[in-house]
Order: structure tokens, then sequence, then C-alpha cells
């Protein structure tokens, strides 16, 4: 399927999340989300109230990019994004204690988190950084976040060894079987990434990139 640049522009989290960013490269960027009907912009989450002043389409990041803080801290970062004005949430998932076995964790931290967000009608992305893992363990983890209720299973932060690949997506449609949807992200530069990650089945794209992606 060839994709409009109107379908591009509604599937792309427009992603300024390198820790140099500058107030003027997140300005620039909120301005774009507004002008060009971009889905979203994620922002870490000291930038959030800066963003909105331009758009009011903000996602946040939440323990990024290792996933590895406590889930109270996850859930107090995700409270305060949302008060200054994020409508999605992009949690990175404790995937180094998911893979050590300890699975329980990610229930820990997701379930509070996504009834938190419920309450405000704020959407939950979880985040599973899959190029670290086996297909079995991303359809471990991806019946975990359908269990708490995500609204997205993400695969990448962009800031591992690995970003999206064709073969996780499927595994996580596969795991997920509708009941959440899926969103590609890391290493999403091209037009022709862009089709390959909706052609699948995603619903959203993550990328640093939007000019780049257009047809």
């Amino acid at each position: 399927m060839n994709y409009t640049k109107k379908q591009i522009a509604d599937a792309l989290d427009l992603a300024v999340l390198k820790p140099e960013a500058t107030i003027n490269e997140i300005r620039r960027a909120a301005r774009l989300v507004t002008r060009e009907n971009i889905r979203n912009l994620c922002v870490a989450p000291c930038n959030v109230k800066l963003a909105r002043l331009y758009t009011p389409r903000v996602c946040a990041v939440i323990g990024f990019p290792h996933g590895n803080t406590l889930p109270f801290v996850k859930l107090h970062e995700a409270a305060i994004a949302i008060s200054c004005g994020a409508t999605e949430i992009d949690v990175v998932v404790n995937y180094g204690r998911f893979l050590d076995g300890q699975r329980g964790v990610m229930i820990h931290e997701l379930r509070p988190l996504v009834s938190m967000a419920r309450k405000h009608g704020v959407k939950i992305k979880a985040i599973l950084e899959t190029c670290y893992y086996q297909p079995n363990q991303i359809q471990a983890a991806c019946r975990i976040c359908v269990f708490c209720g995500v609204d997205f299973v993400k695969t990448s932060t962009g800031f591992a060894a690995g970003g999206a690949t064709p073969e996780a997506v499927r595994t996580i449609l596969k795991a997920v079987k509708g009941k959440a949807q899926v969103k590609a992200s890391g290493g999403i530069k091209t037009y022709a990434d862009a089709a390959r990650y909706l052609n699948l089945g995603c619903t959203r794209i993550g990328s640093s990139h939007y000019k780049e992606l257009l047809p």
C-alpha cells in the first residue's frame, strides 16, 4: 500500500529526545507538529510544558531510555508529565529485570501506570527494547502488556543496540492479537521504512525524521 503525506503525519510520533536537544529545537518541532498535523511530539518530561506552548499533541517518555528506575518513580514521573500537559506516555519497561526472569516487575510497574493514565484519558505505550529479546520473550512481554491494559506495545527507544525490525513487529502483532496497538520505532528514517511498518499493521511509528518519511 502507498501512503499519503497526511497518512504518514497522522501515524508519526516525532521524537526530539537527544539529551542535548535545545529549547529552540523543541520549539521548532512543536510548531512543525501543529503545522503539519503530525500525531505527536515525543519529548522528555522536562520539555512537556515548553512543547505544550506550541502544540496540544505532546507525548512524554518515562524511565527513558533504560527502563531501570523504580516503579513508584515511573508512576510519579508520569503523573508530573501528565500534569504538565502530556496526553500520551511512552514508558520503558524494566527489560533488564524481565530478561532476568523477574516478569512480575513489569506487572508491578505497568498496572498502576495504566490505572492512573486512564483517569486522565492518557494513553500508555510500553517500550520493550526488542533488540535484546528472543522471540519467545517478546511474546511473553506482550502478554504481560495486554494483561496490564496498555494501549500500545512499542519496539524500541532508538537508543539501544538496535531498533525496530519486521521480525519483531510481526511477533508483537501476533502476540497482542489486536488487544493492543503496535508502534515501531528505532531506525525509521525513510518513506520505505515507514511504509514497511504501516503495511505490517503498525498504527504508529516513531522517528526523529519527518520530511524524509514523506512519499
